[in-house]
């Protein structure tokens, strides 16, 4: 009997996902049985992740391709957002789930963000998360495909306030109320569209030197009521459940996976 809460013979394209939290995602959809393509702005790296992961997840039978691809490129360039899904479902004759990871930062005050960082920080959290997510659901809804899914990758950022944040928090306010539109407007195409929200990850994201303070550490888990940081498997599992068969009735939530931050 197949498990509600297996992804064997589904397919999956996870935005942002050569390194960090969107690597771990596509590492847990495929330990789970599905199909992925990962996507990074480098293409060397790209193709590192790609090699890594088809090493640990080798075709499930002599003679078939490899179970993960790998597309390079700037997902706020729309040309290049909807080649991901043509890309993908090229090489693996469909799509079932999308994940717009994506994600840059940079924390600073922020009477000292300059326009062109805001446009920058918006350009791939908000509008390359929807660029993504409307070519897959383009191609969803040309093809009548139904039962599938896009699950955003929001920030605990995005319903409280954190100081430095302020360009990063506003694309994931914004990526929790586009998670809302789209889940009503696509539901009767049968696509579902959630988000997760971690709140402090082992991993922090590339250039990010705010907690290099050893007390950064401290504070955190005074304020996390499970008193630490989330492993990167942690923030991963609620993706692979949002895109099973078992999330079936989900969409338009926003799930934190925070340690209870924001229940604070």
């Amino acid at each position: 009997m197949k498990s509600p809460f297996g992804l064997a013979g589904s397919v999956a394209l996870v935005s942002g996902s050569s390194r960090g939290i969107g690597l771990g995602i596509a590492r847990a959809m495929l330990t789970h049985g599905a199909l992925v393509a990962i996507n990074g702005y480098d293409r060397a790296e790209t193709q590192a992740a790609t090699d890594e992961l088809n090493r640990h997840f080798p075709a499930l039978e002599a003679g078939q391709p490899a179970r993960v691809i790998g597309l390079a490129g700037d997902v706020s360039d729309p040309v290049l957002a909807s080649s991901l899904v043509t890309d993908c479902v090229a090489a693996f004759e469909r799509l079932d789930t999308v994940v717009a990871n994506a994600g840059i930062d940079k924390m600073q005050p922020a009477l000292d963000c300059a326009p062109e960082q805001w446009d920058q920080i918006m350009a791939v959290n908000l509008r390359g998360a929807f660029q993504v997510a409307q070519a897959a659901a383009r191609h969803w809804i040309d093809r009548s495909q139904r039962d599938t899914s896009v699950t955003f990758t929001s920030s605990i950022a995005g319903s409280v306030g954190v100081p430095t944040l302020a360009p990063y928090a506003a694309s994931k306010g914004g990526v929790n109320q586009l998670v809302k539109t789209l889940a009503i407007e696509w539901a009767q195409h049968g696509i579902r569209v959630n988000a997760v929200a971690p709140g402090y990850v082992e991993n922090v994201m590339d250039g990010v030197t705010a907690h290099d303070d050893p007390a950064a550490d401290e504070r955190i888990a005074q304020f996390t009521p499970l008193g630490r940081r989330a492993t990167i498997d942690e923030v991963a599992a609620p993706f692979v459940f949002l895109a099973a068969p078992a999330a079936s009735y989900i969409t338009g939530a926003v799930i934190a996976v925070d340690g209870g931050y924001t229940a604070n």
